[in-house]
């Protein structure tokens, strides 16, 4: 028993290390794909504003200064003051950046869709879909507009910048060790069955072709169905190695599960539907490898536990190199553990994901996760 045992633990070491070699070569090749920048004179920047995070007034004043001379706007909600003083202090002396405030939505509906959505008929010729929570770095919006020269939508990659407090740096530490390595391996291989909605950048006649933004109003997944919706259409998307930094303050530890059971929730709606063999072999199996191999090299002994430990901080290692070579501001120290200990726990938020309810509190609201009825179903 002990042999088979040592056995199945090495099967699974090799498979780990196997695996992140593979995604990081395929990675770092997206990564130094030439990334041309495009005008952004004919841009329209959607940014839907909600309150709740202390950090929400900065990060839309580092938006506004940003992402000149393209149009900007904010969109807040008539029952959000706290909001609203937000939005006007980071379009306060910059003719460029509007501020919309928004009736409520109808019951049932995305809140987020239902704003941007109202805003659509005001749009230049190219809209980007920006969170209230991210930055684009220098040059970004530029870039990632040019990825429309290759495709009819383009999207990011996350990227959280080091928060104060542990459950700050634990929501970083599960997305900085798997952004990159995830979204762009699957880039190298083929195109996203679906797409990062912290930024996406599309043809306003394109998002008119697929019905517009209304049509996801009843999606609590909108950027997966928005991904569907673009793919039914025939059209194409382009997953572009250009960083994202968010930010975001997670108070305590309540609150980090609550965010990483919802975004697993919404990743599952991407497996139920659009499962394949890259999908198990560059997502899946990172993701429940590293604590399966964990589990059953502490069951063999201490060589295995300190092998398996060694394997997974170099795999880390790899991904922060990866986001160096990306342009993304570097960590603060402690990271790499903070990162494994991320790995560590994933499955077991997937795992609550899976056996939860289908609800969750997301900007305000109760919600049910979905991609709603248009986009059930469809299949590219």
């Amino acid at each position: 028993m002990p042999r088979a045992r040592a056995a199945v633990w090495a099967a699974g070491l090799v498979a780990t290390a196997a695996l992140a070699v593979v995604r990081t070569r395929l990675a770092r090749r997206e990564i130094r794909r030439q990334r041309p920048a495009a005008p952004v004179d004919d841009v329209t920047v959607l940014v839907a504003v909600r309150s709740g995070d202390p950090l929400l007034p900065a990060r839309l004043g580092e938006q506004a200064r940003g992402l000149a001379p393209a149009q900007v706007l904010l969109l807040v909600d008539d029952d959000d003051p706290v909001g609203q003083d937000a939005a006007r202090g980071a379009a306060a002396g910059r003719p460029g950046v509007r501020v919309v405030v928004c009736a409520p939505p109808e019951p049932g509906t995305n809140p987020k869709v239902h704003k941007l959505a109202l805003a659509q008929a005001d749009c230049r010729g190219v809209v980007v879909l920006l969170d209230d929570d991210t930055v684009l770095p220098p040059g970004a919006l530029g870039r990632l507009v040019g990825g429309l020269e290759e495709a009819d939508l383009a999207t990011g990659i996350p990227v959280y910048l080091d928060g104060d407090g542990p459950w700050s740096r634990l929501l970083a530490g599960f997305v900085n060790s798997s952004a990159l390595p995830t979204y762009l391996a699957q880039a190298a291989l083929g195109p996203p069955v679906s797409v990062n909605g912290m930024v996406v950048a599309a043809r306003r006649s394109d998002l008119e072709r697929i019905g517009g933004l209304a049509s996801l109003l009843d999606a609590t997944c909108d950027d997966y169905a928005l991904a569907l919706a673009f793919r039914r259409h025939g059209l194409t998307i382009r997953q572009l190695a250009e960083p994202a930094l968010l930010a975001t303050t997670v108070a305590d530890g309540a609150a980090y599960v609550r965010i990483m059971r919802r975004w697993l929730l919404f990743a599952q709606e991407v497996l139920r539907r659009d499962l394949s063999p890259r999908l198990v072999t560059l997502v899946l199996l990172p993701s429940v490898l590293p604590l399966a191999v964990t589990a059953a090299a502490v069951a063999t002994g201490p060589l295995a536990t300190a092998a398996t430990v060694a394997v997974l901080a170099g795999q880390s290692h790899a991904t922060r190199t990866l986001r160096r070579e990306a342009g993304v501001p570097p960590e603060r120290p402690g990271g790499l553990l903070v990162e494994v200990v991320a790995l560590l726990l994933a499955p077991l938020h997937l795992l609550t994901a899976v056996l939860g309810p289908r609800h969750v509190r997301w900007r305000g609201r109760r919600v049910r996760v979905g991609v709603g009825d248009r986009a059930a179903g469809a299949r590219a």
